[in-house]
This record gives C-alpha cells, structure tokens and sequence, in this order.
C-alpha cells in the first residue's frame, strides 16, 4: 500500500513539474508564437515578436510602402499604385507563418508581409484610410485556419 501512494505521490510531483515548466521545456519559439497568437493585444501594447516573421521588416512613408526580407529582397508598392489589398491564410500555424498581407500593385508589383513583422501595428492602423475596406472579411482571414485568399480592399474601377 504505501508503494502504491509513494508511486501516486511522485507521479503527482512529475505532473506539477512539468505544468510549472512545460513551457519552458517546449521552447520559447513555440510559447511566443502560441502566446501572440492567442492573446488579442491593442497596437500599443508590447508584443511577443514572432521568428521568423519579426525579421521582416516593413517601412511606410505617406507615398509607399516597403518590405525588407531577411534574405536582402526588398518589395515596394507606392501606396497611389496599389489595386488590392488581400489576406493570405495557410495552415500551417502556429508553428510556422500563417497569415500574410498580400500589397497588390500594378502586374506582379507588391509586397507579401507575414503577420508579426516589424512594423505591422503601423499597416495595420493604415487600412482604415482605404474607403470601403472590408473589416468583417479581415476579421474572417484573421479566424481562418485553411488555405485561402480574402480580399479586403480594391481599388474602385
């Protein structure tokens, strides 16, 4: 009998141990990539930058928008030339980038941002001066976890 509760005793201990430091042992990659994903913070708030995505980095200014890729590409749209704005959702999060602003210019011009890259807080505030922007299709890209394309904004023909 008291084999039995010293076996229940540390099979209780191991079960504390790991809730207290789970986290720790499944890495930091994944816990910061779970935690941004889970947690809806306002722009201002402090993120957990994700990796690979926060290597990216976007720059705006009033007449474009860049984004500099970690391997040295830099795309650039020039904000009176964009044509559509989509959303791109992958299945593959939240272990690897899933969700990706997809600046659409004139031929094959535009940028492919993924969410979580440096400077996104700032695009993101931009698409309320797109009139008609569709707020509730972004809110449907942001909960989607299939493979798909949701165009969010274009240009008025």
């Amino acid at each position: 009998m008291s084999f039995l509760i010293t076996l229940l005793g540390l099979a209780l201990l191991v079960c504390l141990v790991l809730l207290i430091f789970a986290p720790r042992l499944v890495g930091s990659y994944l816990g910061n990539r779970a935690a941004a994903k889970l947690l809806a913070l306002p722009a201002d708030a402090p993120r957990a930058r994700l990796d690979p995505e926060s290597r990216f980095v976007i720059q705006m200014t009033e007449s474009e928008v860049s984004c500099h890729r970690p391997d040295g590409i830099v795309e650039t749209v020039r904000w009176n030339d964009l044509e559509r704005i989509d959303i791109l959702t992958k299945s593959d999060g939240p272990f690897a980038p899933d969700c990706f602003w997809l600046l659409i210019g004139p031929g094959a011009t535009g940028c492919c941002i993924p969410q979580g890259a440096t400077g996104d807080g700032e695009l993101l505030a931009r698409k309320y001066e797109f009139p008609d922007f569709d707020h509730q299709v972004f809110m449907d890209a942001m909960g989607s976890t299939q493979e798909a394309i949701f165009t969010c904004w274009q240009r008025a023909a």
